[in-house]
């Protein structure tokens, strides 16, 4: 039995490996992208992550900017301008 003891100290946890992810699970697919005018990121955000991230400040000029509304960006953080778009 010392090949039993020999795999339990090197893996103290059993199956544990057999069990594990080896890659993260791929993000949800959201049909709203916000890409920002800083970092030049695209994320697709869920419509209660893009209402977090206009509050409690945000302004909006539609026909005036490239990039229309000022809210923070999901992506790198700061707030800055951003553009909304929905990708179905």
């Amino acid at each position: 039995m010392p090949a039993s003891t020999e795999i339990e100290e090197r893996d103290p946890m059993g199956r544990m490996a057999l069990f594990s992810e080896i890659e993260p699970a791929p993000p949800a697919r959201s049909p709203l992208v916000v890409e920002c005018s800083s970092c030049l990121k695209a994320t697709p955000v869920s419509p209660v992550a893009l209402a977090k991230a206009a509050l409690p400040f945000s302004v909006h000029v539609p026909l005036l900017r490239r990039y229309p509304s000022f809210m923070k960006c999901p992506a790198c953080g700061r707030r800055t301008w951003v553009r909304v778009s929905f990708k179905p």
